[in-house]
């Protein structure tokens, strides 16, 4: 019964003639549109960051129009089709939730399109871990909600990754951030440290839009509003008492993830994509293997090498006790194992090599300020230099070790303040 009624929707969807009008807003609706336009910015050449080598077709090409900016959707629908998700999470259908849906599916339905393509990326890797931790699959929506599933995405307030943690945050749950690595941007290891964090508030509460909420705002405004709520502990029963943009952000995490569970439904298809794109695996790196090395032996482009391991800062390996867990295509994975030796070799080349020291025209200073370095010109004697400098022959000797007069042009001799 549920298949013919989607086959006769998607066939109103076809033979309709729609018109885009703007998405009309009001202060009981009223969307986080910062957030939203911050996805919507971030989001943008996303594909092409992850997977150079891959190209998508401009969604508006292919956009689906509705009627007043608004889905054919009824609440039955809703109940309908989401009780088919068999979801961990409540999907609970109200005004706010609709108007979201309404949002995602019309105004931001190019970046929707973009983001069906790039979660086939990430929600595998997710979901293995999310398994592990007993996390209710859905949950990975969030971070189509927090960063559009762009690893380099980074808040005004300074929240990095897939998974927007804070600094703070991020140090709290083991992810490391220095001059050469951010680990917040590592899918693995962002995703692991999420679990860790739901399944704490998980918890405490034992209510899934509670910890949603919580992971927006903070426990510290999820406990604020159950007290100024007398005592309730149901998320639409503090709504009132919590910040504007977590009393938007839970409604947008289940508008979220029934958009991108039903958009065929209402004739909306992901952005195309060629078959070009990378399966990345991970190899085991000695932390001394010059990232030079690598790019001149697989013959890959550094930036591209980058884009593939998000969590570097630098193009260059972090130093670390054993090896560092390099990510590469799988051809070029399969080219590592085969010519580790080379890169290698290579490695230890560059390590012994130092750049020739640059002429200097004029004295110099110590790094200490306490002397001088002079290089001897054609014509000069230490006589010449020592009246230069207002010292003694003698001193020119002892301060550098000279057993004579005799110099040459080039040489540089230490002149120590008198």
């Amino acid at each position: 019964m549920i298949r013919y009624r989607k086959i006769i929707l998607l066939s109103l969807i076809t033979l309709s003639s729609y018109i885009t009008q703007a998405v009309k807003d009001s202060s009981d609706l009223a969307v986080d549109l910062d957030r939203i336009n911050r996805i919507e910015m971030l989001s943008r050449n996303l594909f092409e960051k992850l997977h150079p080598t891959s190209s998508l077709k401009s969604g508006d090409e292919s956009k689906i129009d509705f009627d007043n900016n608004k889905l054919p959707l009824s609440e039955e629908d809703f109940i309908l089709n989401s009780h088919l998700l068999e979801s961990g999470v409540p999907m609970q259908y109200n005004e706010k939730v609709e108007h979201l849906i309404n949002y995602f599916a019309t105004s931001w339905q190019s970046k929707l399109k973009e983001m069906l393509v790039v979660s086939n990326y990430y929600f595998p890797i997710y979901e293995e871990i999310f398994d592990k931790y007993d996390i209710p699959l859905e949950i990975k929506y969030l971070s189509v909600i927090e960063s559009a599933l762009n690893p380099h995405a980074v808040s005004v307030s300074g929240a990095a990754g897939l998974w927007q943690f804070m600094y703070a945050t991020g140090k709290l749950f083991d992810l490391k951030v220095n001059n050469y690595v951010d680990e917040r941007r590592n899918v693995e290891k962002s995703t692991l440290a999420a679990c860790k964090y739901l399944k704490s508030m998980y918890n405490i509460y034992g209510d899934w839009y509670l910890v949603i909420a919580s992971y927006n705002c903070g426990p510290g405004n999820v406990n604020k509003a159950i007290a100024r709520s007398g005592g309730k502990k149901t998320f639409w029963e503090i709504y009132d008492y919590l910040p504007r943009e977590t009393q938007n952000y839970v409604p947008a995490f289940i508008a979220m993830t029934y958009i991108m569970n039903f958009y065929e439904i209402y004739g909306i298809t992901p952005s195309v994509e060629s078959n070009n794109k990378p399966r990345l695996v991970k190899v085991e790196c000695n932390s001394d293997y010059s990232f030079d090395a690598i790019c001149s032996v697989l013959e890959i482009n550094p930036d591209e090498l980058k884009s593939f391991n998000p969590e570097l800062k630098r193009t260059s390996l972090p130093s670390a006790p054993n090896t560092f867990s390099l990510k590469l295509p799988y051809e070029k994975a399969l080219l590592f194992w085969q010519l580790e030796d080379s890169i290698d070799r290579i490695s230890e080349r560059l390590r012994e090599w130092k750049p020739p020291v640059k002429e200097e025209r004029y004295v110099s200073k110590s790094k200490s300020g306490k002397h001088k370095i002079h290089k001897v010109k054609k014509g000069e004697s230490l006589h010449s230099i020592a009246r230069k400098f207002d010292c003694k022959t003698w001193q020119l000797r002892a301060w550098n070790g000279l057993k004579s007069n005799k110099i040459h042009p080039g040489q540089r001799l230490i002149i120590k303040n008198s």
